[in-house]
């Protein structure tokens, strides 16, 4: 098994299973040390997901609602090889790390610990981009040859700077889009702010709307604003709605995906969500996933 990397160098590895294995026991030793504070422990980041290669580096995600108890243990930590990195500029994660380099006896960084707080958008952000790449071959395949590119231009010296930076826009849009899928059948309650009937003035032209649309409240899209929502099934104009998510439309040429909703038990098909939602999505190039398969 390959397993770290020279500080600050960047090189990409074939996907080894054995880094499940070894992220697998450092999860039950962080456990062991971290007791109840730890509400869920993942293994995360690149050598998670399955289909592309990676960085030989293993990252895990702890979700805590006490990052002072967390703190009270770096002695303990450490001495199980968990050495605690401030950074002024992770104001909302503490970073813990494993490797020779910290020991002072190499140069080699094995593991990164992500310590987040229990619901907090980076655990969510972790566990939503892992799980879309292992069920998206495709986005994964885009990742890793943005991956590899940038790891061919600089490989050493400042190359992880570089390296990282360079993925940046990928992975913003990619998590956007993990977002929305994450929703993909679940119930949620939704508030309507354009309604059956609703009336858009456009610069260029009206749009009339043909069903009830809305958002989640408080969840935030690609766009920085509520994540929105088709509401299919419903043939009035309401308000508000509980309903559950059948399907995720995604922009290719815009940040802004959305979900197709329907009351609980209503079935559509993919031609007839792309042909309800095609009022406003036929001036994007969209591409809708089903919850259902046909």
């Amino acid at each position: 098994m390959t397993l770290g990397l020279k500080r600050g160098t960047v090189r990409l590895c074939a996907h080894d299973p054995a880094w499940e294995t070894l992220a697998a026991e450092t999860i039950k030793t962080l456990y062991a040390l971290l007791g109840d504070a730890a509400a869920d422990i993942q293994h995360v980041g690149s050598t998670s997901v399955k289909s592309i290669m990676a960085k030989p580096i293993i990252d895990i995600a702890v979700a805590t609602n006490d990052f002072d108890f967390v703190l009270s243990k770096k002695d303990e930590l450490e001495k199980a090889g968990f050495y605690y990195r401030h950074h002024a500029d992770l104001r909302e994660q503490l970073l813990f790390a494993c490797g020779n380099y910290y020991t002072g006896t190499g140069d080699l960084q094995t593991h990164f610990i992500h310590v987040v707080k229990t619901g907090s958008k980076d655990w969510h952000d972790y566990i939503n981009f892992r799980d879309y790449l292992n069920a998206h071959p495709a986005a994964a395949k885009a990742y890793e040859e943005v991956k590899f590119r940038l790891a061919a231009a600089m490989p050493t010296d400042e190359g992880r700077a570089f390296y990282l930076a360079g993925k940046q826009p990928f992975i913003s849009r990619t998590l956007a889009s993990a977002l929305a899928w994450s929703y993909l059948g679940k119930n949620i309650s939704i508030v309507i702010d354009r309604p059956k009937g609703y009336v858009h003035e456009k610069d260029a032209y009206t749009l009339v709307y043909p069903l009830n649309y809305g958002f989640i409240p408080g969840v935030k899209g690609g766009d920085g604003e509520d994540l929105d929502v088709y509401l299919l099934g419903v043939p009035t104009p309401v308000r508000e709605a509980d309903c559950r998510v059948i399907g995720v439309v995604y922009r290719k040429n815009d940040l802004e995906d959305k979900l197709i909703a329907a009351p609980a038990g209503m079935h559509f098909t993919l031609e007839e969500m792309q042909a309800a939602v095609a009022f406003q999505e036929q001036w994007y190039d969209t591409e809708i996933e089903s919850l259902f398969t046909e």
